[in-house]
């Protein structure tokens, strides 16, 4: 077919025209430079035997769309997100191959002909991937303890009034443990707030590392932690921090040769469905508990329900 080669060619976008057989009638300088696939090439092939990963049934639907409606046609490039596979090859994209938009305009509708546009959108995709992360970023920095990175007070409580309700809803257990680290004061006064923050970070990582992806530990301010179970019994909670409190009294920390010996109190408590008590209660109780545990000796678990 012959087109108007100058607009045809100079137009940065990707031209195909096809016909409604998905044979390729006109492929445009865009393309040839990007696919290294010469038009004289490409014409008269079918579009879905030269590219067998472009979905033959959806694109003809589409193309019957565009001639019947007289009206262009969106092209959903899921899952690929492009029609045709053309490599980045920049060092900066984080993309592998060119994102695509492709529209099909009617051409010539007695000779059921149309043009598809593809539209290079993976600068515009880059900067919302961008934004995105930046985004959780902010989330998680709003949401998490600067030290630490394990949640705040503020995350943790609303997390629990739906922890609890849910636990209400389908009548599981619900565990809170409050802990405190041992004679906390004694290590920043001897080390420094340095080493005193690596202890800190190091019972934070421990905390995080052995509880389930369904539970959440909080900072609740200095050197104290709560954790949230979900559905965990008294005993199942028991268990948990028992095993935490173990991990923690054999991790060492070394200060100029020195192994620095960490403990752990921990006072367990479960919902009491009866009361329907809320976060603050159980919260008190946990504490309560925690405060006994520290009065006999410190690293201990005490539990009540």
């Amino acid at each position: 077919m012959n087109f108007d080669n100058t607009i045809f060619n100079t137009i940065d976008n990707g031209i195909i025209i096809l016909d409604e057989n998905l044979n390729i009638l006109a492929w445009n300088r865009w393309l040839e430079i990007r696919t290294d696939i010469l038009e004289k090439d490409i014409e008269g092939q079918n579009i879905c035997e030269k590219f067998t990963y472009i979905d033959n049934k959806k694109l003809k639907r589409k193309v019957k769309a565009a001639l019947v409606t007289k009206n262009p046609s969106y092209y959903n490039v899921d899952p690929h997100q492009h029609l045709i596979k053309i490599k980045i090859h920049s060092i900066n994209s984080v993309y592998e191959y060119m994102q695509q938009d492709v529209t099909i305009v009617p051409y010539d509708i007695d000779k059921k002909i149309v043009c598809l546009y593809i539209y290079d959108k993976t600068a515009l995709c880059e900067i919302n991937l961008k934004l995105e992360r930046l985004n959780d970023e902010l989330i998680d920095l709003s949401n998490k303890d600067y030290l630490t990175k394990v949640y705040n007070r503020r995350y943790f409580n609303d997390f629990a009034k739906k922890a609890i309700e849910l636990a209400k809803r389908s009548e599981h257990d619900l565990s809170i443990v409050a802990i405190d680290i041992d004679r906390f004061k004694t290590i920043n006064d001897t080390f420094g707030h340095i080493i005193g923050d690596e202890v800190l970070v190091t019972i934070s990582d421990i905390l995080r590392n052995t509880i389930r992806k369904s539970d959440i530990v909080a900072r609740f301010g200095g050197e104290e932690f709560i954790l949230l179970l979900n559905n965990a019994s008294l005993k199942d909670a028991t268990k948990i921090a028992e095993k935490i409190r173990k991990i923690i009294e054999n991790t060492k920390i070394e200060v100029d040769g020195k192994e620095i010996n960490m403990t752990s109190s921990f006072g367990v408590a479960t919902f009491n469905k009866e009361n329907e008590e809320d976060i603050t209660s159980i919260l008190q109780r946990a504490d309560d508990l925690l405060y006994i545990a520290k009065k006999h000796g410190r690293n201990k678990v005490v539990s009540s329900l």
